[in-house]
């Protein structure tokens, strides 16, 4: 999951560039397509069907821009949470000596409360 993750985030921003660039060749393009369709003899419900499923089409990239925007978002955020995790758990490859001794305060606190909190059911 974390290769995959960082694969994301390191790609991401290459791949929804070029999402992009298609979307503004393909809004250009828009803007001559009726003429370009009459030209090819394209007529009435035809004509419209075409310059309808071009619209779908540039619209369905800017959604795959989005969800790619979002995807690594998401894949940044899960990075980040599980770098805390593994901070708090000790499992830093260089913990810094506060960080760690924080870390097991943290944890045994914990494991008194839940104690104290038996204790207080039995």
């Amino acid at each position: 999951m974390i290769q995959e993750s960082r694969f994301l985030i390191e790609m991401a921003d290459t791949v929804q560039e070029k999402i992009v660039q298609c979307q503004k060749a393909g809004m250009e393009f828009h803007e001559e397509l009726h003429n370009l369709g009459a030209k090819e003899g394209l007529k009435g419900r035809k004509l419209n069907k075409a310059t309808e499923s071009f619209a779908w089409n540039i619209t369905v990239l800017k959604g795959q821009g989005d969800l790619l925007k979002n995807a690594k978002n998401e894949a940044l955020e899960n990075m980040k949470q599980i770098q805390l995790a593994c901070l708090s758990c000790g499992l830093s490859k260089a913990p810094s000596s506060s960080a760690e001794a924080k870390s097991k305060r943290s944890l045994e606190a914990i494991e008194e409360k839940e104690s104290s909190e038996e204790n207080g059911k039995l």
